[in-house]
């Protein structure tokens, strides 16, 4: 592939990324559990992940669950990040808007991925999260449980073994944080630590990364 053909789509991906990290911005001050954030963070945030995606996927069929899944990252990130909470006014619209993408991006590729197996991975990964939450709830909060129905669908769609990675990596990335927080004496064993931003990065990464799965999986 040309590096004009990457480029190209990937600086186009980062203008757009940053018209929608500031309605990112705008709506997350108007939501009654949002966050206010100064600019430009989310713009470029925005702009950085959804280049990036677009880089790495274009033109394949995956690019708009890429882009999407990269935005709901920026946002849900900033106010799980600064409040510890994920805004049901996000995380209840993502699940419709997800299984839009995936049906949109089924009728434009069919046989992409399958629609089946992301409702399936969906019902059974919120239930155990569900689960998790009423039995562990220092461990899991219900916000982390309406997001993932989204983030279930979105990998699921691709394979199960996708979602799973992306849980993996998501338990991992924040394994790591813990522990580099414990070690630089930042955190101690009962500060609470928000597990949204690393299950959204699991998925974009999953999503993102071309043959990452093949790679770690097999």
């Amino acid at each position: 592939m040309q590096v004009g053909a990457v480029v190209l789509p990937g600086l186009v991906g980062a203008l757009i990324g940053a018209f929608a990290g500031w309605g990112i911005r705008l709506l997350l001050a108007t939501l009654r559990r949002g966050v206010v954030v100064r600019r430009p963070v989310l713009e470029l945030a925005s702009a950085t992940i959804t280049g990036l995606g677009v880089s790495t996927t274009w033109p394949g069929p995956l690019v708009a669950l890429v882009v999407w899944a990269g935005l709901l990252a920026v946002a849900l990130s900033a106010v799980d990040l600064v409040h510890h909470r994920l805004p049901d006014a996000l995380t209840l619209p993502a699940i419709p808007i997800s299984a839009a993408i995936i049906a949109g991006v089924e009728l434009a590729a069919p046989g992409t991925g399958s629609p089946v197996t992301a409702v399936l991975v969906a019902v059974v990964g919120t239930g155990l999260f569900w689960a998790l939450a009423a039995l562990a709830p220092r461990a899991m909060g219900l916000g982390d449980v309406k997001l993932l129905p989204s983030l279930a669908l979105m990998t699921g769609y691709v394979s199960i073994a996708a979602a799973l990675l992306a849980l993996m990596i998501a338990f991992v990335l924040g394994a790591l944080v813990a522990l580099g927080g414990l070690t630089m004496r930042r955190l101690s064993m009962t500060s609470a630590i928000p597990l949204g931003p690393f299950l959204l990065a699991g998925c974009w990464l999953v999503l993102a990364i071309p043959g990452l799965v093949t790679a770690v999986v097999g």
